[in-house]
């Protein structure tokens, strides 16, 4: 952490999304940034996606639409011609003065640009699944950040001993979890933290503060709830990003790791993605 080229004001890259009636992913540069296989809706909301852009230019964005849930443990048939899903992406200019950009507006000057709105076309007819795609552009002068991300990772989808690792990997999550082991729980996520803040303007004075959450968390005792029976790989990053999802339909399309804590009755899906650096021979998250 200490390592991070700390950004006092950047641009945030924003995506917010609604939908109706169906289940979906949303992906940009083939990375999942929101995932929705359960009951209702989770509209309105608004996710940063600066970690997810490696390199200026065109960035592919792709929704996958499938059936909504009708109840716990079934999915719809199909698709309705009510079946929707909307984004918008924009960028706002970040920092870690939360006063900067109130200065900027009273002085007129212009911190928000939006950068897409797109809207899946009209379901002319049931069916099971449908995928769009579309884009956009990102100004060199916009990428303060230089992060690796998957770009220069490993293929894995040829990888004759993939699913014995990642099993492996997600079992060993589990257990250190279990066992409230601080250490090793930042450990394994330190990449994917330094990449986020690495990409994101930010208060470096609040790292203390976010390391305490972290341990403490890792400390708490955690029980492991909605075991899945069954699972499977999915592959994102163009084959070079792993993850495990349940094929259960109680917890279809989410992580074999759901747990809840003493603290707290609200159960978590420990979701993260999974990637072998160049050169090396172990699996690490990276997201």
């Amino acid at each position: 952490m200490k390592e991070i080229q700390y950004q006092k004001e950047g641009m945030l890259f924003e995506l917010k999304y609604q939908h109706a009636e169906c289940s979906y992913e949303i992906l940009v540069n083939d990375m999942p940034v929101m995932i929705h296989f359960g009951l209702g809706e989770r509209s309105g909301l608004t996710v940063d996606i600066n970690q997810y852009i490696l390199k200026p230019g065109k960035q592919e964005v792709m929704i996958r639409m499938f059936p909504s849930k009708k109840d716990e443990n079934t999915f719809s048939s199909s698709l309705t011609l009510d079946s929707f899903v909307k984004i918008t992406i924009g960028k706002i200019i970040g920092s870690s003065d939360p006063m900067l950009g109130w200065n900027k507006r009273a002085k007129g000057e212009k911190v928000q640009w939006e950068l897409l709105t797109y809207q899946t076309p009209k379901i002319e007819k049931p069916v099971a699944y449908a995928e769009y795609k579309t884009s956009f552009e990102v100004d060199p002068k916009d990428i303060t950040w230089k992060i690796k991300g998957w770009g220069e990772s490993q293929n894995l989808k040829n990888d004759p001993n993939i699913r014995k690792e990642v099993d492996a990997f997600y079992e060993d999550f589990k257990k250190t979890l279990e066992s409230g082991n601080q250490s090793k729980y930042v450990s394994m996520l330190q990449n994917s933290i330094y990449e986020e803040a690495a990409s994101t303007p930010w208060d470096k004075n609040a790292l203390p503060q976010i390391t305490k959450n972290m341990t403490e968390y890792a400390n708490e005792k955690r029980s492991f709830i909605y075991p899945c029976k069954n699972a499977e790989l999915k592959f994102f990053g163009d084959g070079k990003v792993v993850m495990l999802v349940c094929t259960d339909m109680l917890t279809f399309g989410y992580s074999p790791l759901i747990s809840k804590s003493a603290k707290s009755m609200m159960p978590k899906a420990h979701t993260f993605y999974l990637h072998k650096p160049k050169g090396s021979d172990k699996l690490e998250i990276i997201r």
